[in-house]
């Protein structure tokens, strides 16, 4: 029967091999901090384990533990290549990247591309971002008209993430990709100065 121990060892092994050595090669400090690299996501995965021990019992498989650690790096990246997928194509100026060259680098079909993202993911750049895309149309305030919770209730088109405007939202701007921003009073120049120039 595989203990834990043994799932645990050839756990490591597949995910985080420590470096081969040529048995001619001398030892040295690179030789060491090489193994240390290998060792440091080893501890932390002991770590993880530990917590999920506490969630799942004592008797926790390391190898579901294993899995369920990267189907998470997983989800992560992909949330990443979608927010990164709409800032390459909403957000660039004055060029934004085409459907095939993002495509190109996220193994993805142009219109693969085109469905990776949407409002959410536009709103959500932008909040972390600070940025806003360019801006083609303005019209009064309806909170019906909005994807994302928070335009419902503030004023979006205007602060970020860690300081978003709370102001009371009095307008709808429309970016080019179609995703509809609530605008205050005060943040209506910036919308202004963000209309492309015909």
């Amino acid at each position: 029967m595989t203990s834990h121990q043994d799932l645990l060892n050839d756990v490591f092994a597949i995910r985080w091999p420590l470096p081969y050595f040529d048995e001619f090669e001398p030892p040295g400090a690179s030789r060491g901090a090489a193994v240390d690299d290998a060792r440091r996501p080893r501890m932390a995965f002991l770590r993880r384990w530990g917590a999920a021990q506490e969630e799942h019992g004592p008797d926790y498989d390391p190898l579901l533990a294993a899995l369920g650690d990267l189907v998470a790096i997983k989800k992560a990246a992909d949330e990443q290549i979608r927010l990164l997928l709409a800032y390459g194509r909403v957000y660039v100026t004055p060029r934004p990247h085409t459907l095939e060259t993002l495509g190109q680098a996220a193994d993805l079909t142009p219109s693969g591309v085109s469905r990776a993202f949407g409002a959410k993911e536009i709103l959500a750049v932008g909040d972390l971002t600070g940025q806003r895309p360019a801006a083609v149309e303005i019209s009064d305030y309806d909170p019906d008209v909005f994807a994302g919770e928070a335009s419902r209730r503030r004023c979006t088109w205007g602060g970020s993430k860690d300081k978003p405007c709370t102001d009371e939202p009095k307008y709808a701007v429309t970016d080019k990709s179609g995703t509809r921003w609530a605008c205050c009073d005060s943040h209506l120049p910036g919308y202004l100065r963000s209309r492309p120039r015909a």
